[in-house]
């Protein structure tokens, strides 16, 4: 009689594979995910608080509130943009590049802010439509329209220019 409980048997198969599924796959796509909502947002803080100052229109609009005589008037020498409370910018082939900014000055004198609108048709130059300075006092002024006088006194002042009274 043989013994048959002891004989060896053939090679043993290899332990079953341990399966994960999808889940290393779905791991990577949700680090890439995010990994890309963070630099969207880096960036976009980045240029809200230091990157506009490369931006060809910010630029053009610091040298021209510098030698504009009622931004000097409302908020002093050396009026600088501090930041971007806004920033809004659109290229289409159709009607070119059309920027809105609402930034944050600081002069000499105190702080205020500036409303920007700039558009540049395609293959044309750039032409800023809207210049609007709110001074540390409140008041508004147009910057585009200073020869009309309505740069000159605030935008929502009621005051009579000096020597238009209703006297005879």
């Amino acid at each position: 009689m043989t013994d048959t409980a002891h004989a060896t048997p053939g090679p043993l198969p290899p332990p079953p594979r341990r399966s994960h599924g999808c889940l290393w796959g779905c791991l990577i796509a949700a680090l890439i995910a995010i990994a890309a909502i963070v630099a969207a947002v880096s960036f976009g803080g980045w240029y809200l608080y230091s990157g506009f100052k490369n931006n060809a229109t910010i630029k053009a609009v610091v040298v021209t509130i510098n030698h504009d005589p009622v931004a000097k008037a409302a908020l002093g020498d050396n009026i600088e943009i501090t930041g971007l409370g806004s920033s809004t910018y659109s290229t289409t082939m159709n009607t070119g590049t059309v920027e809105s900014y609402i930034a944050n000055l600081k002069g000499s004198k105190g702080t205020g802010t500036l409303e920007i609108h700039s558009m540049t048709p395609p293959h044309g130059t750039q032409h800023i439509d809207v210049l609007k300075l709110t001074g540390p006092d409140g008041h508004q002024y147009d910057l585009l329209n200073e020869g009309n006088g309505d740069a000159a006194t605030p935008s929502n002042s009621t005051d009579t220019p000096q020597g238009q009274g209703n006297n005879p």
